[in-house]
């Protein structure tokens, strides 16, 4: 990807349909899509030929949000775009990749609670499916840096062993991707994106986002000082807000912009997907 394209800038104007854009912008690469109508949510289902399934591996869901509050450049149309053109590579697999793609809607309203988040009712659509065992990774706000970052969960007390188990191999297999594409990768208190809606359905799902090393290093000193480690906490303290990455102060401003997009993240997703395009983890027998 890069930022300059005119399709990218054609996705970013303010008068954009993007749930248009982006099944046209499939369709016209000859990748097949369906929009899911959930809840009053329009989530986009990426379809690709059953032949590049294998069912004796774990289905890998990807989901990235297309909803938007202002510009969103890197909240999170860089993501989008990234994953439209990892589609129509997929698409032209000859060997299977397992990979279910889903650009989903309604992101930007889980400030009013998790139930309110487009992803929720998805969740909700897969407990029913009983669609619980495919491994779910989300990305959220990757051009800005050059080091991918594991959001880092605050889990309640008393969750059941059988989900923390299911989450901690999940998180392995991510940082396994991360360590391939870069060999430099972060964990660290970051908001929930769609992981949220899955993660209170019971079902693991891991957010991968990107920031510059150099706020990745402030920050991580501060909550070393601090020993603080739960989010909520942290977004509101006013010891630790001056040293809060400054990307992510970016969101729902107008400095979420094309400007301050860093060409040098969209490399590093590029190998991101590729590695999460080669994980093969076996599937659960049943």
């Amino acid at each position: 990807m890069q930022k300059t394209s005119s399709d990218f800038s054609k996705f970013l104007a303010m008068d954009c349909d993007r749930l248009d854009f982006i099944q046209d912008y499939l369709y016209k690469r000859d990748v097949d899509s369906v929009v899911m109508p959930i809840d009053g949510k329009n989530h986009i289902y990426v379809k690709f030929p059953s032949s590049q399934y294998n069912p004796l591996f774990k289905i890998k869901t990807v989901l990235a949000h297309y909803d938007r509050i202002g510009i969103g450049a890197n909240d999170n149309s860089a993501a989008v775009f990234c994953l439209l053109e990892w589609a129509v590579r997929l698409s032209k697999e000859k060997d299977f990749h397992n990979i279910r793609l889903v650009f989903t809607d309604g992101e930007e309203l889980s400030e009013e609670g998790v139930s309110s988040q487009g992803a929720y009712a998805l969740a909700q659509l897969f407990k029913k499916l009983s669609i619980v065992d495919d491994d779910i990774f989300v990305f959220d706000s990757i051009g800005r840096g050059t080091i991918p970052v594991i959001c880092e969960s605050s889990f309640p007390s008393r969750l059941p062993e059988a989900f923390l188990k299911k989450y901690q191999a999940l998180e392995s297999r991510a940082i396994r991707i991360l360590k391939a594409a870069t060999g430099k990768w972060f964990k660290l208190p970051a908001g929930f994106s769609d992981n949220a809606g899955f993660l209170a359905n019971g079902i693991p799902a891991v957010a991968i986002t990107m920031l510059p090393s150099t706020e990745i290093d402030l920050y991580s000193q501060k909550l070393l000082e601090t020993k603080v480690t739960n989010y909520d906490i942290i977004r509101n303290s006013e010891e630790i807000k001056p040293f809060f990455p400054k990307t992510w102060k970016m969101f729902h401003t107008q400095d979420d912009n094309i400007e301050n997009l860093d060409d040098r993240a969209f490399p590093i997703m590029e190998k991101i997907l590729d590695n999460l395009r080669l994980l093969k983890a076996v599937a659960e027998r049943k």
